[in-house]
């Protein structure tokens, strides 16, 4: 679902590159922004959830309890032909990662009460569809995020394709499902074009969680 060859396709290309990276509902993780490190000054993390937020913090501080990312760091140091010295990538990824902030996409200004200048690139996966409940506020949270994108500036969205719900260990989520071309619209209804595009139609019915497919978009600003 994560797809991060297709990621690693992007900063390849030399589309993704500028001073600042954000990521948009990061959860718990650090693996979206790895392939990042080389191309970008400062990265900035975000999460609604302050639970999400603190498993960050203790990667970035090489706390007791952190999760181990290092599978990924070998994965895309494999992709760069430099899998033996795959620490350089998490030594080069970890003093980039300058701040982890509190999100929310219903704001108007998700980092409220930070303001930032507009960004170079947003990176968000799998967090739009999880925070909404339905069309609207899915289009309402898209303009919000690419409020925070300069112009020229990209937008990296990994999307799950008609979810209504999915488990976290014991825990059940609802989210929207959405189809393929309802993500593309709201992409470009929001004033972007957009470059490239992936999709699959890789499914799970695993439990509660269920989807039916994934898509990938590479988008520029207006």
């Amino acid at each position: 679902m994560f797809h991060p060859s297709r990621i690693y396709s992007f900063y390849i290309s030399g589309h993704i590159r500028g001073k600042l990276l954000l990521e948009i509902g990061s959860g718990p993780c650090i693996h979206t922004v790895i392939p990042a490190a080389s191309w970008f000054d400062e990265i900035i993390l975000t999460d609604f959830s302050p639970s999400n937020r603190d498993m960050q913090e203790k990667w970035l501080n090489n706390d007791q309890g952190a999760h181990n990312w290092d599978n990924f760091f070998k994965y895309y140091s494999k992709l760069d032909g430099n899998e033996a010295n795959w620490q350089q990538l998490e030594a080069t990824l970890r003093p980039k990662i300058k701040r982890v902030l509190p999100c929310d996409v219903y704001k108007q200004n998700p980092l409220d009460p930070i303001q930032l200048d507009p960004v170079d690139v947003i990176c968000t996966s799998a967090c739009l569809e999880s925070a909404c409940l339905d069309k609207d506020a899915y289009h309402n949270a898209m303009k919000n995020v690419v409020s925070l994108l300069k112009p020229g500036g990209k937008l990296i969205l990994i999307g799950v394709l008609n979810c209504p719900q999915y488990t976290v260990g014991s825990e059940i989520f609802k989210c929207l499902p959405i189809s393929r071309d309802e993500v593309i619209n709201t992409v470009k209804a929001n004033g972007l074009d957009v470059i490239e595009l992936f999709d699959d139609d890789s499914s799970a019915e695993e439990g509660t969680t269920i989807f039916n497919g994934t898509v990938v978009i590479l988008a520029e600003k207006k």
